[in-house]
């Protein structure tokens, strides 16, 4: 079997047939042979059957009249049957009484009572009861033989042989000629399949000769080609397309000012623009894959390395201020930032980055930094070496009240009393001072807080003012912030106070409540005080900026600006929505870095 299926279709086909054809008349012939010699059998059985009852039935009368000569001549008549080789008369007592032979020697078997046919090796023998008026007069036996049975078997066999012979000679040369009907078009299509293979010409088409199922795979066939075809032009354009996508962007990246590079989705650089080489001095070949660290500063390229194998990790952009190694020795600050290209599963392709020169931009920052550093430090120094002299002036002021409130005329009470307003002003104004200058000197503290528990803390340093109003101070589910305990306290106080000093007529209802919105924790703070002109909603947040001049209301304008500059040194930002006579709500911000926890509370004057 296994050796048929090396061979071509085409012999297979022929083989097939002729051996499907033999086996076909072999099992045909031996049926034919089995057949007919079982049912000539049965024809023997039945002719010799009727020979010896008719043989019987003319010898009862020489049995009768004890004449074994008549019975003798009666069985001559058995020649005319060539293979009946003997018959035996015997009388009711077992003995011969008259015999038959066709060789002349008589070899008679022993008597057997009743009729019967009996198969006996190459002989059949025959055994027929001789009656007369239905009383046994004798027994006669026949024997045959069975060497007629073997000639017919040989005679149909060879027969059989004879036409096996032919049918296989006329099977070989129908297959010959129809073989070409079923190995033509395989031939053709196996020919196709070959040129598409070995030129990978898809335009190539099999040819198709038939309607039947050979027809209807070739159809498949070619179907599938020019689908294959019309994806195989569709790379092509898509790959000259990349191509042309590939130069514009290496022309693109080779006319930047920046350092352009693109990398593996492991991280290894595969590209760097020629502003790298002119920069570092090395060939591409140096920096190819993770040579690049070698002009990375020591300082940065622990940080460096952790932040972009992150990166790698996660698929998150990467943006890092690190300093690079110039040509020359010296090491200038680069802004790198770079983005995962992903494919429509969602995997990652490749990365691509540029590194900025901000070296300048450090430079002046440093600069701003330290002159901002000074001025904060100059009005931290300000504010406190001012609170001794306004202590004096407010101290003696009021010892002139006391002293000599009876010697003052009436304008000398006015001015007095005028010296006293102006130095409670002055102090408050410079501790204002002083606690913004503080917001924006103190470090930034990311420990997560409790933010309800600090609003419950700014509640209680206002409580008299709470009090005083018939105030109530309510809140929503807060949640934990990663900020100062005392920069979100400075919010809280800054904002409930300003709502408590800008009320209306009714008792002020000042409530506190958080939501979050995408990576950031939004509070609100909203009362039903006196409210906003609109057009103010940028205004309020400067320094010394105050919409009421009212004298009964105090306050520097000072208070909205450290709630800004606390809040945008952690990354937010705050706002305010009101009308005229309809409340206000402020809104600020900051980072939500993880899923938080809340309480509920409520407190108002008691």
């Amino acid at each position: 079997m296994h050796t048929l299926r090396q061979i071509p279709i085409k012999q297979k086909l022929v083989i097939i047939i002729m051996v499907t054809t033999a086996a076909a008349l072999i099992t045909a012939g031996l049926g034919i042979v089995i057949a007919d010699s079982l049912l000539f059998r049965g024809y023997l059985r039945r002719d010799l059957s009727a020979t010896a009852r008719m043989i019987a039935d003319n010898s009862t009368g020489a049995l009768a009249f004890n004449d074994p000569a008549a019975a003798a001549q009666t069985l001559v008549a058995l020649r005319e049957l060539p293979h009946v080789i003997g018959a035996c008369i015997y009388q009711p007592d077992t003995r011969v009484f008259a015999t038959y032979s066709r060789e002349g020697r008589v070899d008679c078997p022993p008597a057997q009572r009743g009729d019967g046919v009996r198969f006996v090796g190459d002989r059949l023998t025959v055994s027929q009861t001789i009656l007369l008026d239905n009383r046994p007069l004798g027994t006669l036996i026949l024997s045959y033989d069975l060497t007629e049975i073997g000639e017919r078997i040989r005679l149909y066999g060879g027969t059989v042989l004879s036409v096996l012979l032919f049918a296989s000679l006329l099977a070989l040369l129908l297959s010959a000629r129809l073989r070409t009907i079923i190995a033509t078009p395989i031939s053709h299509l196996v020919s196709a399949a070959t040129a598409v293979s070995q030129t990978g010409d898809y335009s190539i088409r099999a040819q198709k000769l038939s309607e039947d199922e050979l027809g209807a795979l070739v159809d498949r066939f070619n179907e599938m080609l020019a689908g294959i075809q019309s994806r195989d032009n569709d790379l092509k354009n898509a790959l000259h397309k990349v191509d042309q996508e590939r130069e514009r962007f290496h022309f693109l990246a080779e006319s930047m000012p920046q350092k352009i590079f693109t990398a593996t989705p492991t991280g290894e650089n595969d590209y760097l623009n020629r502003q790298w080489m002119e920069f570092t001095g090395l060939s591409f070949a140096q920096m190819q894959g993770w040579g690049w660290t070698q002009f990375i500063h020591p300082d940065d390229l622990e940080a460096n390395l952790r932040l972009w194998r992150q990166s790698i990790a996660t698929g998150e952009p990467f943006r890092l201020e690190h300093r690079f190694r110039r040509a020359d020795g010296k090491y200038r600050w680069h802004l790198t930032r770079a983005h995962a290209m992903r494919d429509e599963s969602g995997n990652i392709t490749m990365w691509i980055g540029s590194n900025t020169d901000i070296h300048e931009q450090k430079e002046k920052e440093e600069e701003l930094r330290r002159a901002n550093d000074d001025l904060r430090q100059f009005a931290y120094s300000a504010s406190h070496d001012l609170q001794e002299p306004i202590r004096n002036v407010a101290v003696y002021s009021e010892l002139i009240g006391r002293r000599y409130a009876e010697v003052l005329d009436e304008d000398g009470q006015q001015f007095l009393g005028f010296l006293r307003e102006s130095g409670r002003r002055l102090a408050t104004l410079v501790s204002d001072l002083l606690a913004y200058t503080v917001a924006s000197m103190a470090e930034l503290c990311e420990t997560a807080v409790n933010s309800s528990a600090i609003l419950e803390n700014a509640r209680e340093t206002l409580a008299g003012a709470i009090r005083e109003n018939q105030a109530i101070v309510t809140h929503g589910e807060l949640p934990e912030v990663h900020m100062g305990a005392a920069h979100l306290h400075q919010v809280f106080q800054n904002l409930i106070g300003n709502a408590l000093k800008y009320r209306s007529h009714a008792p002020p209802h000042i409530h506190v409540s958080a939501v979050q919105r995408g990576g950031m924790w939004c509070f609100s703070v909203r009362d039903n005080g006196i409210g906003i002109d609109p057009q103010y909603n940028d205004k309020i947040f400067g320094l010394f900026k105050r919409l009421h001049h009212d004298r009964t209301l105090s306050g520097t304008g000072i208070g909205l600006a450290i709630c800004q500059r606390v809040v945008e040194r952690y990354g937010g930002r705050i706002w305010v929505e009101s009308e005229p006579g309809k409340g206000a709500t402020f809104f600020f911000t900051v980072p939500a870095n993880q899923p938080l926890s809340f309480a509920t509370g409520q407190s108002s004057a008691g």
